[in-house]
């Protein structure tokens, strides 16, 4: 949000610098992230000068050029070059002196230095508008009256405005504080000084105006509508353009000048509607079934069951909070108005907002809530301000309330804010504090009953009231003893981390890339599922549930690679999914990797070989490692992608996805690490070749090994496997190697023969033939 320093000096007198002013604020809570001066004209027009030119001569060694000699008040006339087809002897002209920036729109900009054009020396430029900002024409020089004084700054000619603009990063919670007269609020309690929020407490008096209906007291909690006949549309005075140019809006007519001036300097947004294009009362209510509205930037809009709008008897006339309709906007024609003044549900506007993807400065400052009390204020100002610079007459009023709505009230015990402090605050300070930000203080001993004023929506409690005082009375004043005191955790969830990096670390030696994706996901994705956590207020309808699966984001990142030509995607995930229970919700530690393409590229030598099951089998065996896991591969499911994800995410082709609760494989206890010298007696090797049923695994064939328990077997391995005839079918062969070695002395044929005979009447038993 930008704050205009000559607009809020404009509402709290006072002589602080913009940098004191900056820094005021950053430290009381509205952080001003950037700070920059602003110049009605260019960048001030400084290195500028009136010039005349006081001769005027072809260039000899270039047709298009010219050479000039040009007064600009100093001892000696200038020689400049200059290539703009009506220069002429005698003109009052605009020139850039050496040293000087140029800026001009869409390229880079550049220093006027002395130079030679041609042969001939140029100290100078004479400048067309755009080169020195003071319009957008480049057909020629600008030539200035011919009584303008030689040597005068081109900003005083020009009176070029200059101001100072902070742009201050407002938090969602303060709401309050988006306007200068919110800024200004809490600026004149950092400077002590007495301010006035609210000028007007009540409208004019003024006759029953237009008709005005809220069909539903939750839509619309008060609107007011001011009527003004006899307007004449023209420019705003220069007061209100620089200002809102200032802050990066482009001024248009007086009366939408109007508006948008009193919605930045109060923060009520306000709406201006052409009366003579009204038909009938004006209604607040929900949008009806099929309704259509084209709003005033031309976009033509389907309204939501949702969405609140302004309607008269021909229909929707606007999106309340959030854009007017363009049936009923301000035109060239337009004589009479009726000023929108209201305060909308925030919940329905920020919804309306989202559904149609408008951002407007109405809808940001709805959202926030906006102070039902300052409401008055804002129309007065804005219907004064519209009958002086808009030549116009005020001449009704129209005003409808659904309830006035209660004072808060906070109990503050200043023994409590002091403790919660740590130092001791005067009370005189407390109360000085407190009333001039806005708050009612009704005193009783140590207790105060502290009425909450209706544009404070984020204080609520107590402690609500201890920061208020704490971040004005200022941070810094608490004192520091020179210790330092903490309390330290535990660290019981180091171990999981560990184990998480080790995984992570594993991945990534692999090649893979780890990605973060957002935890917020269509609904359409899981078409079904009924245990869902739905979002209470979703951003859009792509994102109106919790994730219940990471490889849905996954997936979209391996189509975000594939469109980029990508040969291979290969990505990993470590975060959370999210249930709904019987008891609440939730939340499961999850591992997800995705295969695409090719594993191996080609090349001269082989082709390029695609990534399978047995690929993916791998990582996840490598995982389990990591984790110190006793588990097997066969204990995670291994599958491709569902076809309605790859349709969702446009993916043609296989990928290959792994997903599972990484955490339930850590094991508990680690291994302390042993470290053994080098065998000194050599070992012994093996073969046997089994005949088994096709469907048997190798870990089922594992398995029978470890159940024998020989303490001579270092490993086993499988070398070779064959189908096929003179097999039966539904058979295969499998081919093992059996590595044996004796710490202690040399192995003996006969130790391992004894070894070997266990391991066939084991293979036999379990329904394997040997083949001999």
């Amino acid at each position: 949000m930008k704050i205009s320093i000559d607009w809020l000096k404009s509402i709290l007198p006072t002589e602080a610098s913009a940098d004191e002013i900056s820094d005021l604020l950053s430290v009381s809570g509205l952080e001003v992230e950037h700070i920059e001066p602003w110049f009605s004209v260019g960048n001030g027009l400084k290195g500028f000068v009136v010039g005349e030119v006081m001769s005027c001569v072809s260039h000899p060694n270039a047709d298009r050029l010219r050479v000039t000699t040009v007064n600009v008040g100093g001892d000696a006339l200038l020689p400049i070059v200059c290539g703009a087809p009506n220069v002429a002897e005698g003109q009052k002209v605009l020139v850039a002196l050496v040293g000087t920036e140029i800026q001009m729109p869409g390229k880079e900009s550049f220093v006027i230095g002395k130079a030679k054009i041609r042969g001939e020396i140029s100290e100078g430029m004479i400048c067309a508008e755009d080169e020195c900002g003071a319009g957008n024409s480049h057909d020629g020089i600008l030539v200035l009256r011919s009584d303008a004084q030689v040597g005068m700054p081109a900003s005083d000619y020009f009176g070029v405005a200059t101001d100072v603009v902070l742009e201050i990063g407002l938090t969602a919670n303060r709401g309050d504080a988006a306007s200068h007269l919110g800024v200004a609020n809490d600026l004149a309690a950092l400077l002590k000084q007495d301010f006035a929020r609210i000028t007007h407490q009540k409208l004019p008096i003024k006759p029953q105006g237009r008709s005005v209906n809220i069909a539903d007291s939750e839509l619309c909690q008060r609107y007011i509508a001011l009527e003004m006949q006899g307007l004449q549309l023209s420019e705003s005075p220069d007061f209100v353009k620089h200002r809102l140019r200032a802050i990066g809006i482009e001024p248009r007519d007086n009366v939408v000048n109007t508006t948008n001036y009193f919605l930045h300097q109060t923060g009520q947004p306000m709406h201006a509607f052409d009366a003579d294009l009204l038909e009938g009362e004006l209604v607040v209510r929900l949008a009806l079934a099929d309704e259509k509205l084209v709003l005033l930037d031309g976009k033509s809009i389907k309204l939501d069951l949702q969405d609140i709008v302004i309607a008269d008897t021909s229909g929707p006339i606007a999106l309340a909070g959030v854009m007017g309709g363009l049936k009923t906007a301000v035109n060239a024609n337009t004589k009479n108005v009726l000023l929108e003044v209201a305060h909308f549900h925030p919940t329905l506007v920020r919804k309306s907002a989202k559904r149609h993807h408008l951002h407007t400065d109405a809808s940001f400052r709805f959202e926030r809530g906006v102070d039902v009390e300052n409401m008055a204020n804002a129309a007065s100002l804005a219907g004064f301000h519209l009958a002086e610079h808009c030549s116009g007459t005020w001449v009704a009023n129209s005003e409808v309330s659904t309830g006035t709505p209660e004072t808060r009230k906070i109990n503050l015990n200043v023994t409590e804010l002091n403790k919660f402090a740590g130092l001791e605050i005067p009370v005189l300070e407390i109360r000085r504090i407190l009333q001039q930000l806005g708050f009612g203080v009704n005193e009783s001993n140590n207790h105060w009953e502290v009425s909450v004023p209706g544009w404070r929506n984020d204080v609520s409690i107590a402690v609500d009231l201890y920061e208020e005082v704490m971040r004005i009375y200022g941070y810094d004043h608490v004192p520091m003893d020179g210790k330092l005191k903490a309390t330290l955790g535990t660290f019981e969830g180091m171990g999981l981390r560990k184990s998480e990096n080790r995984m992570r670390q594993y991945l990534i030696n692999q090649g893979m890339l780890e990605a973060s994706t957002n935890s917020l996901h269509p609904s359409a994705w899981y078409p079904g599922m009924e245990d869902l956590v739905y979002l209470s207020n979703p951003l859009s309808t792509d994102m109106d549930v919790m994730r219940a699966s990471l490889t849905p984001g996954l997936l979209q990142s391996v189509a975000y690679n594939i469109n980029r030509k990508a040969e291979s995607v290969q990505l990993f995930e470590v975060g959370r999914t999210y249930r709904k229970t019987v008891k609440g919700f939730k939340e499961t530690p999850m591992l997800s990797m995705v295969f695409w393409g090719a594993v191996q590229p080609e090349s001269w030598e082989s082709k390029a070989k695609m990534v399978d099951h047995y690929h993916v089998k791998r990582r996840v065996m490598g995982i389990l490692r990591s984790l110190g896991s006793e588990a097997t591969a066969d204990n995670i499911t291994i599958t491709e992608a569902p076809k309605n994800w790859l349709t969702a995410a446009e993916i043609n082709g296989t990928v290959w996805c792994v997903e599972f609760p990484w955490r339930k494989f850590i094991k508990q206890k680690a291994e302390t690490l042993k470290v053994v010298s080098a065998p000194k007696y050599p070992g012994m090797r093996r073969d046997l070749s089994l005949v088994v049923a096709k469907d048997q695994t190798f870990a089922e064939l594992e398995g029978v090994v470890k159940s024998i328990k020989l303490p001579l077997l270092q490993d086993v391995r499988v070398f070779d496997v064959f189908e096929g005839k003179p097999l039966d079918a539904g058979q295969k062969a499998v081919a093992l190697s059996f590595h044996f070695l004796n710490a202690e002395s040399t192995l003996t044929d006969a130790e391992v023969d004894r070894c070997m005979d266990k391991l066939m009447k084991a293979f036999e038993a379990g329904g394997a033939t040997i083949r001999k």
